[in-house]
């Protein structure tokens, strides 16, 4: 069952004080369940943090394959954030062949650079398939299948300012393979010491409202044009946090060592269809 932490730990330091309005729910990776990402969907809840999705000597051990690296990449659309791992919405119109002939190489690499541990990415989609109904598959297109678990190493000082992630953005415009909602996860591999925090704010503004507030910037909204966020979270090592990106979200600069993250979108069908699961 489901549990929202309205006043239990509010003190801790792993809990900041947003978590007592409800806004986030708290579970276990033994008890997560399909009505955790309901809820998302509803709205019932901002965000959704399973703990212990990577625990003992498997954390400690993805964290020195993973922490510290400096062979990742620019990301195509924003070159001061870095990756491991080649995502969709990269990928300019005309060349979506070179993405699907190098994803399968991608994950081949990630799940080396993991050995002898799961790649938290595929702990992900195995959680997935065991939790909803019609279970989880990778999500395919004309028969290529996508990549899923892109890396990310938000830099010291770099602000992933307030913006939204959706379907219709994520994915071809002529081919959103039956998907109606998106949901995102992210898995915690490594956290500054000061900053780094989700934020999540009230409002799911439509694409004409979202490039309305855009303006003439390529990417994302100013702070000052949304305000203070609703919820404020400070992610824990290990753990994984799911949000429904339709909500205008951000990620608060990290001041001291990057922000180091694994990634995937869940394409949201119907509850009697699988999740589709992609970077």
């Amino acid at each position: 069952m489901t549990e929202i932490f309205a006043e239990a730990e509010a003190g801790s330091a792993d809990h900041p004080l947003d978590e007592r309005s409800g806004r986030l729910a708290t579970t276990s990776i033994q008890e997560f369940s399909a009505d955790h990402l309901l809820q998302l969907l509803k709205g019932d809840v901002y965000a959704v943090r399973v703990r212990g999705v990577v625990a003992g000597p498997a954390l400690d051990g993805l964290r020195g394959r993973f922490v510290g690296r400096d062979d990742h990449g620019p990301l195509g659309t924003d070159p001061q954030f870095r990756r491991i791992g080649y995502a969709f919405s990269e990928v300019t119109p005309g060349d979506e062949s070179t993405y699907f002939q190098a994803a399968p190489d991608h994950l081949q690499r990630l799940r080396e650079l993991a050995a002898p541990y799961a790649y938290p990415a595929d702990t992900i989609r195995i959680l997935l398939d065991e939790a909803w109904p019609a279970g989880t598959v990778l999500l395919t297109s004309q028969s290529r299948k996508f990549f899923a678990g892109v890396v990310r190493y938000q830099q010291a000082g770099v602000d992933l300012e307030p913006h939204t992630d959706n379907v219709q953005r994520n994915l071809p415009e002529e081919d959103l393979l039956g998907i109606r909602r998106q949901l995102s996860v992210n898995v915690y591999l490594d956290m500054p010491d000061r900053g780094g925090e989700l934020e999540i704010w009230d409002s799911y503004p439509s694409e004409e409202e979202y490039r309305a507030l855009s303006g003439e910037r390529v990417w994302g909204v100013d702070r000052e044009a949304v305000g203070a966020p609703a919820l404020t979270v400070r992610p824990v090592v290990g753990e994984a946090i799911f949000i429904d990106p339709r909500r205008v979200h951000a990620v608060a600069p990290s001041h001291d060592r990057p922000r180091v993250t694994i990634g995937l979108f869940l394409g949201v069908r119907g509850r009697d269809e699988p999740l589709g699961v992609w970077s």
